[in-house]
């Protein structure tokens, strides 16, 4: 499926999240700068993307000049949506949602700061840098009639790597968030992320408990509709000290069981070149929504 309606009446939607790596000066062993980076990241972007023109694509570690490369590559046909944490304009980080105005209309947005202040730029807690999260409230548009359907809510967002207590903080604000604009729009909401957290950590238990109404996608879908290795989205670029782990998800709350769940892949960072697009792997879900 291609986004389209269907018979019985549902629209399938691609929501992809991925950790892009931000365009460091100094790359550490193993990592590409961007310059080598940037056309394979943009070409894969556009291979996952190309048939599925209802796609989210939700992003983490963007600073501006990355963006505008990756809109520029995506090209006119897509918007974006998001600011950067350092200023709510164009400094730091972006944790920018991807779209395509020709099928969704952007009823509204926001940017909040991971913190005890989410409406202004901020640090929250025992974050060593400012963290956040952007939301999007999205209507899809027929094609052919130029009407409106129920739509859904899309929330991109990068958790702190340092402070536990940032995380977890971080946690219940997206779980309120998230339950606060699905009562505003009567919508499903879909949070994807780098949540720096592996799902034995409290971060994941406080997303995912009984009553949170959040629940992981990739538990969603069956195991033969599966691909790729669902425990590493954090690859690393093999330097020493690190890690890989799964930090990376795609979580949904449905609350009127709107939601199909078809297919949940995790997507190569690398191919025998030998150049690591990222040191986080692309995390992609296909589900659909009945309208």
């Amino acid at each position: 499926m291609t986004g389209t309606t269907t018979a019985a009446a549902s629209l399938s939607v691609r929501l992809i999240t991925y950790n892009i790596r931000w365009a460091v000066t100094q790359p550490v062993k193993g990592e590409k700068p961007w310059s080598i980076r940037r056309p394979k990241l943009c070409a894969q972007l556009q291979f996952i993307a190309s048939a599925h023109p209802s796609a989210f694509i939700c992003l983490q570690e963007v600073t501006y000049p990355q963006l505008e490369d990756i809109q520029a590559s995506l090209g006119p046909s897509w918007n974006h949506i998001g600011r950067g944490r350092d200023d709510g304009k164009k400094g730091g980080e972006f944790s920018p949602i991807f779209f395509q105005p020709s099928h969704w209309t952007l009823a509204r947005s926001q940017t909040y700061w991971l913190s005890s202040t989410p409406s202004t730029p901020s640090v929250g807690w025992d974050a060593a840098l400012p963290r956040v999260v952007t939301v999007g409230s999205f209507r899809h548009t027929h094609s052919s009639s130029g009407t409106e359907t129920p739509g859904l809510v899309v929330m991109s967002t990068h958790l702190d790597h340092h402070g536990p207590i940032a995380r977890q903080q971080s946690a219940h604000l997206l779980l309120q968030l998230a339950k606060s604009w699905a009562q505003d729009e009567k919508a499903p909401v879909f949070l994807g992320g780098d949540f720096n957290s592996t799902p034995d950590s409290t971060v994941y238990e406080t997303l995912t408990a009984a009553g949170s109404g959040m629940r992981d996608i990739a538990g969603l879908v069956q195991e033969s509709s599966r691909y790729g290795n669902p425990e590493v989205t954090y690859t690393t670029f093999g330097e020493a000290g690190e890690t890989p782990g799964r930090l990376d998800y795609l979580f949904v709350r449905d609350k009127d069981s709107r939601v199909r769940f078809r297919m949940y892949g995790i997507l190569p960072n690398r191919f025998d070149d030998g150049v690591f697009l990222s040191d986080h792997r692309p995390v992609v879900a296909d589900v659909e929504i009945a309208i």
